[in-house]
Parts: C-alpha cells; structure tokens; sequence
C-alpha cells in the first residue's frame, strides 16, 4: 500500500474514534491474505515531546505524530515491512524517527529508510524479502544518492529472493499532478 498516517496526537484533538482501534477492519483481509504486506508510515509512532519541525509557514506545516500502541493495530492489520524514508518521519526529531523504527519493531513490523537503516531483511513462508526506502529528507536515505542506492540494491539482490524498492518523492498540490 502506500502512504499510512492513523491519526495524529499533534495538535490535540486529531485521533480517530474508538482510538483508531477500528480503522485498518475494512481492508485488514486484503492485507492478511498477501504473501507480504508493505506500506510507507507518513509520520511517526512517538509518545514522547521530541523536537517540533520547524515551519516557514504554521499554516501550512503538517507535524504528525501518532500514539506508539497503534504499531499494534498495523501488525494486527497484517503489515510486515513498513519503510519511514518520508517527509513527515522527521515531524518531532531524529528522537522520533529512532522510536518509531523500535516500536514497529517491537511489533514485528521490519523497517527501513534511515540513515542508520537503509533496508532490512525478512524471512516469511521460506521466503527472503529485501526492503529498501528511499526519500530526499535529511535523517532518510537519500533518493538521490545513486551510487549507495545501487549498492544496497546489488546487495539486497544477492542474499534475497526478492527485492522491494521503496521512494518517496515527488511535489505535492494540484502544480505538481505532471510529476
């Protein structure tokens, strides 16, 4: 799938009824029946205060940040690879971007994107998944970093069955639909 973003706890007021406990139910059998399930998580499962973004215009500038607890409801959902190489995993700092990787961890979601992670590996139904993420965000791997992306590609390639490759980019808005 592409972009997830459950709910934000920034500003207040911004989470889904019954706690987002429900919001992944209608699609859930779609994503439990695929041999493996990928999505990108636009933004970050952060409990903490972190470091705000800053903005040049407030009334423009999107900062999400989402309770840890709901990494559940994507494992529940049947998410197994999620990458964070995105604008918004960076909204509340390097802090979140560091905690929301562990907390999919700890769930059993793999992911990558970072600086620190670039890809990931997965094991499932005798099959080995490779995951790389990409994005032109500072604290992601860079997109635009062709050597590396070909390194960890070519890498991946050799110790996998199959290779995803994962980017996010591009504008946003109607000026930029030729992108």
């Amino acid at each position: 799938v592409g972009d997830i973003m459950l709910g934000t706890s920034f500003p207040d007021g911004y989470l889904p009824p019954d706690d987002g406990r429900y919001l992944l139910k209608p699609v859930e059998r779609h994503l439990q029946a695929a041999d493996v399930t990928f999505g990108n998580y636009e933004g970050t499962l952060f409990n903490g205060e972190g470091q705000m973004k800053k903005c040049k215009d407030s009334t423009k500038c999107y900062a999400f940040k989402t309770p840890e607890h709901y990494a559940t409801y994507l494992k529940a959902a049947g998410f197994d690879l999620m990458s964070v190489a995105n604008n918004h995993s960076g909204d509340f700092g390097p802090e979140a971007r560091i905690q929301t990787v562990r907390t999919l961890q700890n769930v059993g979601i793999h992911s990558s994107g970072t600086t620190i992670q670039p890809y990931v590996v997965l094991r499932k139904g005798g099959v080995r998944y490779g995951l790389a993420s990409f994005a032109p965000n500072r604290g992601t791997q860079n997109i635009n970093n062709l050597k590396a992306a070909r390194e960890i590609v070519s890498y991946l390639d050799s110790i996998c069955d199959i290779v995803i490759v994962s980017f996010h980019g591009g504008g946003e808005g109607a000026s930029w639909q030729h992108v």
